[in-house]
């Protein structure tokens, strides 16, 4: 047998298989040993009858089409095992070499020209092969010409979408920054603090005004600039004074007023605010307070500590607090490490997507977009408004996502299959639990959902390959420590490097779009703006703490 395989780009794939006359006499002979061995011929024992007897009992026609399906499945199967390919989709097969580049490209041009028609005759035969198959073996070739001949070579081709190879980076030498941030006594303090806070007795006072440590009621709504004040609902909130984590601090502006006082402080949402549309904008903040009561904070004591816990003395409370703060800062950091390694990968790697799979992908998290959209009371269009897009925008931004996180999962396969990667029953009873933990439920329900839903298992298998291909990559890497201040200090220089970068090449491109326009051409699609491929390398991470914004 030989086998050419020729690459036609996006993915799609020709394999052109030849047999020669000697394979094609060993495929007639096994489908007549097989209708030996089915016996069913009065006076021949199974397995015992002669040719010229089968060839007298069995219609010429359907011994050569069991021949031929027999073959081609199996030579095309080893085709493709030879050569690692997996296709995507139905494999059609047809007798002969395949067209060349010329006839190809006149093919390619028909074809467009009669999608409508081709998207119609698809309709059909896919009815077509419904019927098919309650069709016996006589039965599905009955109007067909099989064009193996016995005693003659045979050669058949098949043109398909294969899953993508990816072009892998080198991660023999990956160097990473590991951010290491130092536990200060002032932390283990502050949190201790937190603690009496949380831990405080309410106490009623005869003072008519608000001191600090107060908890305060009081009808709060924050008015964003430009906006009228009136569209915007006060929602009852309990303010302890001193806790510094309100807006505009007005907690700290409370001290010293009465139940019925409105206070108001100014604001400005910060650059890295998660909603793009707030950035940077100034506000206010408007309480009004309806009552207050003071509180009693414990004292700082080995009673307080063992009202907490296991803890014999207060020393014991704070050591465990460092211990809490280390281990959180430890998993920090190693997040960052699979970060690293993650956009590494999505930066590096090249993969040639088929575009089946972007347009399925990019259309199911558009339509997820508009569910959870309907979710929260609000449609597609009031959204694009608040992001500052219309529909064409964001479909084209989903699109993008879909194309960063396909590449991504791609290239972590193509990694996992390359490094000898594979998940045991102790990684994914792992995953398992870290889900059970994310969840709030506990393992054996997570287990026997994985066991009653092949999908929800095949997704927990997944993330557990990709969690202990990651950490694989890190354990292997160069790894050098830097301060978590220093980190932070170049990932931000970095994201507005990034966003710059992106708006230089939105300008680019609405400017090639309106040359084009101008030209009569297809203005070409801008690049992934780098949010995306982080978003895309965050999405196929696997983390163990949810991260929070406020």
């Amino acid at each position: 047998m030989e086998v050419d395989v020729r690459e036609l780009g996006g993915s799609r794939v020709t394999v052109h298989v030849r047999l020669d006359v000697g394979e094609v006499q060993g495929a007639f002979d096994r489908t007549y040993q097989q209708l030996s061995d089915r016996g069913g011929i009065k006076g021949f024992r199974p397995g015992k009858v002669p040719r010229s007897i089968l060839e007298r009992h069995y219609d010429t026609e359907l011994i050569r089409a069991v021949t031929y399906d027999d073959l081609v499945q199996k030579r095309l199967q080893d085709a493709l095992d030879e050569r690692k390919l997996r296709p995507i989709e139905r494999v059609s097969v047809e007798a002969g070499a395949p067209p060349d580049e010329e006839e190809r490209l006149a093919e390619t041009i028909r074809s467009g020209l009669l999608a409508e028609q081709e998207d119609e005759a698809a309709e059909e035969a896919e009815v077509e092969d419904e019927e098919e198959e309650v069709h016996d073996e006589e039965g599905d070739h009955e109007h067909e010409e099989i064009p193996l001949v016995e005693g003659e070579p045979f050669e058949f081709h098949a043109t398909f979408t294969v899953y993508p190879r990816p072009q892998l980076p080198d991660l023999s030498d990956l160097k990473l920054r590991r951010p290491v941030a130092e536990v200060t006594d002032e932390e283990v303090d502050a949190r201790l603090e937190e603690l009496r806070r949380i831990n405080a007795e309410e106490i009623e006072v005869e003072r008519d005004t608000i001191e600090d440590g107060d908890l305060v009621i009081a009808d709060v709504k924050v008015v964003v600039e430009d906006e009228d004040e009136g569209e915007f609902e006060p929602t009852e909130r309990e303010i302890t004074v001193g806790e510094g984590s309100y807006l505009g601090e007005i907690d700290q502006a409370l001290i010293g007023h009465t139940p019925g006082d409105i206070v108001e402080r100014p604001f400005e949402y910060g650059e890295d605010h998660p909603d793009e549309a707030l950035r940077g904008r100034s506000g206010r903040i408007i309480a009004e307070i309806d009552s207050f009561s003071a509180r009693k904070l414990p004292d700082l004591d080995d009673d307080f500590a063992q009202s907490l816990g296991d803890y014999e003395t207060l020393e014991a409370l704070r050591a465990s607090t460092r211990e809490q703060f280390e281990k959180r800062a430890a998993d920090e950091a190693r997040e960052e490490l699979r970060g690293q390694v993650l956009r590494c990968i999505l930066e590096n790697a090249e993969v040639e997507l088929p575009e089946e799979f972007v347009e399925r992908t990019a259309e199911r998290s558009y339509d997820d977009l508009r569910s959870e959209l309907q979710r929260v009371g609000m449609s597609l269009e009031e959204f694009a408004e608040v992001a500052h897009s219309d529909e064409e925008g964001l479909r084209d931004n989903e699109r993008r996502r879909a194309e960063s996180a396909l590449k991504l999962n791609f290239a972590l396969d193509a990694l996992a299959e390359e490094l000898g990667v594979e998940v045991a029953d102790d990684d994914l009873t792992a995953e398992l639990q870290r889900v059970a933990a994310e969840s709030g439920g506990d393992l054996e329900f997570v287990q026997q959902a994985a066991a009653l839903q092949p999908d929800f298992a095949d997704e927990m298998r997944d993330r557990a390959l990709r969690r202990k291909l990651i950490d694989h990559i890190v354990d292997s890497a160069e790894i050098e420590d830097v301060p978590a201040d220093e980190y932070e200090a170049e990932r931000a220089a970095e994201r507005r490097a990034a966003e710059n970068e992106a708006a230089v090449a939105a300008v680019a491109a609405f400017e090639a779009a309106e040359a084009a326009e101008s030209e009569g051409e297809e203005a070409p699609a801008p690049a992934a703006p780098a949010e995306l491929t982080e978003a895309a390398a965050e999405q196929a991470a696997p983390t163990d703490q949810e991260s929070e914004t406020q």
